[in-house]
């Protein structure tokens, strides 16, 4: 009996001091937000408010998000205004990271993470070092850990040149030595997921030298995102892509849902994708 109570004492004190996760999802966004915080793109509640209550393929889909990333934020301040709007929307406090202005000529874009603060912690958050100039916008990188499971994310934020096709293909083809590198720089955090805007489909055979990555590399997005002038779906270019051998988390992912397809084009051109990952515990 006396062992019984030191066993019940010591599950209930790895409890109190929060060793002991519980299972959850982390449900994540990608979306190409139209040049925000250009004239005419500032409406920060309709970016909130779709990010929020559109996660999900259909309309009866439940709220909620705890992680977006984002392309095409013109400046910090168009962050800080999103995080603000977020906030305002979901009732909970939300925190951001943003990139400095990326871009060869004078037009330039930004990167940023959008997170909950109670469900994700970042650990770190850099650019690309581009040696050899090879990426128009060289890709943000964020290690983030999910705070409810303790499992570990490293996440590759991209938005590729759309240029002339030469140019497209050439920078694909090289996503993959970016992928490779961080996913074998780091013997503690196995699980890579790249994701954004690529310009391109994922059937493509410009992505040969990324699917050819060891472990295999795939797609889980590949519906059609981009939205032309006339509302409707034109090319299938924002995906998300890891090796299914490590992040074991994966649960569901799709094109988010949308509403009225004319008054969405005046927030974005692209619809935002959406990741949900399920653990209990970090899997590296």
């Amino acid at each position: 009996m006396k062992s019984l109570r030191w066993i019940t004492l010591g599950a209930c004190l790895l409890v109190m001091s929060g060793t002991v996760s519980a299972a959850a999802y982390l449900r994540v966004v990608s979306w190409n937000l139209l040049h925000a915080g250009y004239s005419g793109q500032t409406d920060w509640n309709d970016y909130a408010t779709q990010a929020w209550t559109d996660f999900g393929t259909t309309a009866s889909a439940s709220n909620g998000v705890d992680l977006i990333f984002a392309q095409e934020v013109m400046y910090d301040t168009a962050a800080a205004s999103l995080a603000a709007a977020l906030n305002s929307v979901t009732g909970y406090t939300w925190d951001y990271r943003v990139t400095a202005a990326i871009g060869r000529t004078s037009y330039k874009e930004r990167y940023a993470v959008f997170f909950r603060t109670d469900r994700v912690q970042i650990l770190s958050h850099s650019v690309w070092a581009d040696s050899g100039d090879k990426f128009e916008r060289e890709p943000q990188i964020v290690k983030l850990r999910h705070i409810q499971t303790g499992a570990d994310y490293t996440f590759i934020n991209w938005h590729t040149v759309f240029g002339t096709t030469a140019e497209r293909q050439a920078e694909i083809q090289q996503i993959a030595s970016v992928f490779s590198s961080i996913q074998s720089g780091s013997s503690s955090d196995q699980d890579v997921i790249l994701l954004g805007d690529h310009n391109r489909d994922a059937t493509s055979p410009w992505w040969s030298a990324l699917i050819g990555v060891t472990p295999a590399v795939s797609n889980k997005v590949n519906d059609l995102t981009s939205i032309n002038t006339s509302c409707a779906f034109a090319n299938a270019y924002d995906h998300f892509w890891f090796q299914s051998s490590y992040v074991t988390e994966f649960s569901s992912a799709g094109r988010d849902y949308i509403a009225n397809m004319c008054a969405f084009r005046n927030v974005s051109d692209h619809a935002p994708i959406f990741l949900s990952l399920y653990s209990s515990a970090d899997t590296d």
